[in-house]
């Protein structure tokens, strides 16, 4: 393991809900998003039409998945960093074990390390069981739980071959953004100047029991012998005043860091949440300020890396009607056509990698996701390839910016491109690409991009394992 330790992971990110498909498989039970795509049509296309997961990209298929194992060889990629699904394994959340769900990833794995490519597994990826999500989810103290004994069957099947675990992927982007939405989408379209401060306020304690529940699990994986590493994956984004000499927009976009990237670094590697952070919160819901009785559990359990996940950094402006009076991610200065995840800015990586390298005690970092998609005019079919001249840019000069905070002395140790194939993308459906292999979602097909041979150009430059 060491020698593989000290290399340099080059990946691609997935997650199950948007590839696997096969919703319905072997016994698999209900997921929240099965329900929010075939329920409340939360994806509806518009003339009738309706996106689900129920398909995806069939990545679930061994033949489908074998073939596009083939493409991450070509690729040269070393690591490849999916989700599984809590309903293949659980149906019910809790209770009856799904030996079939295990099966599957056991072997997914095993044809993994036999092309020569790392697993990294995240235990959750925003499909919550929905027996669960009838009992409160997240909301519920109980989660901590329930999740901890749904690590542990994933642990005791795959731990001897997975060195590298995501506890759970992007707390604050599934709890402060996509859920609320969620609830708007279900009576009309999703907007996201609608989701309300009393949602957040319910969403406070849904954090505190995932931040929780991953320092558990954390724990419970080193109880067992387990001698890789787990760690957590975090949506970051340096926060910038959307107004720079607005001192109002100053101050919001101080307390938009501390809520968006601060209370779950702070979580992590110093055992407690910030200030501000708990006084926010617990002045909406007195029942927030008991979090801090469970600071020792937090700090007990440290986790082994920090998964960083990012796309841009975020403009802030100070808004009284919005949640705790600031907005974030609304405002895009770059001009047309413009990244779906907003304004691209690869020298904010490096600041931010920077900052973790002088904050919080320079920590190993993997960055978990980073991509873009720039909509159909960066997406042109041309002599058996996809040209997407905007997304190869923004790969490249985030890889670079990446490689010079490694080279000024933070401790990052891979990069996982979002994503290598086109596939759903929860309330955007099937519209937004951000793969670098095209999939047509009617045939399946698969089409490589102009961007996955700058990436396979960058990976056989070998910058990354040299600089380890």
């Amino acid at each position: 393991m060491a020698d593989r330790e000290r290399q340099f992971l080059w990946g691609a990110a997935s997650a199950a809900y948007q590839v696997e498909g096969a919703w319905q498989a072997a016994g698999k039970g209900l997921s929240n998003w099965d329900v929010y795509t075939n329920v409340y049509h939360v994806t509806e296309a518009g003339a009738g039409r309706q996106e689900t997961g129920n398909v995806a990209i069939n990545a679930f298929d061994r033949t489908q998945y074998l073939a596009d194992i083939a493409l991450m060889q070509e690729l040269g990629i070393n690591a490849y960093r999916f989700s599984l699904a809590w309903t293949r394994i659980l149906p019910d959340g809790t209770g009856r074990v799904l030996q079939a769900g295990l099966d599957h990833y056991s072997r997914f794995v095993d044809d993994l390390l036999a092309a020569g490519i790392r697993p990294v597994a995240t235990l959750f990826h925003w499909d919550m069981p929905q027996a669960l999500e009838d009992r409160g989810g997240w909301r519920n103290r109980e989660s901590v739980g329930w999740f901890r004994d749904y690590a542990a069957l994933v642990r005791d099947r795959l731990a001897d071959r997975v060195e590298t675990f995501v506890t759970l992927n992007e707390p604050f982007i599934n709890l402060f953004l996509i859920e609320p939405l969620v609830e708007i989408a279900k009576e009309s379209i999703g907007n996201p100047g609608a989701i309300t401060d009393a949602q957040w306020t319910r969403q406070a304690m849904a954090m505190h029991h995932w931040m929780l529940a991953s320092a558990e699990t954390v724990g419970d994986f080193r109880a067992a012998g387990f001698k890789g590493e787990v760690g957590l994956s975090l949506p970051l984004m340096p926060t910038l005043p959307e107004r720079p000499g607005e001192g109002e927009d100053i101050a919001a976009a101080s307390l938009a860091d501390a809520v968006i990237n601060r209370w779950c670094l702070d979580a992590m590697f110093n055992g407690r949440y910030p200030d501000e952070v708990v006084a926010e919160f617990a002045r909406r819901d007195p029942a927030f300020a008991a979090v801090v009785e469970d600071f020792p559990r937090l700090a007990a359990n440290r986790h082994d890396f920090l998964g960083v996940n990012f796309y841009a950094p975020a403009f802030v402006r100070r808004d009284a009607a919005a949640p705790l009076g600031f907005r974030w991610g609304a405002y895009n200065p770059d001009p047309a056509p413009q990244a779906f995840n907003g304004p691209v800015r690869p020298d904010y990586l490096k600041v931010l990698l920077e900052r973790i390298r002088d904050d919080y005690g320079n920590p190993p970092v993997y960055i978990t996701e980073n991509g873009a998609g720039f909509g159909p005019s960066d997406e042109v079919m041309a002599d058996g390839t996809v040209k997407d001249p905007r997304r190869a840019d923004y790969v490249a000069r985030h890889i670079t910016a990446a490689l010079e905070a490694k080279a000024n002395g933070a401790d990052l140790r891979g990069y996982m491109i979002w994503s290598l194939f086109d596939n759903f993308e929860w309330l955007q459906g099937y519209s937004r690409r951000f793969g670098m292999v095209h999939v047509d979602f009617d045939t399946l097909k698969r089409t490589k991009k102009q961007s996955f041979e700058t990436y396979r150009e960058i990976i056989a430059r070998g910058v990354g394992p040299q600089a380890g």
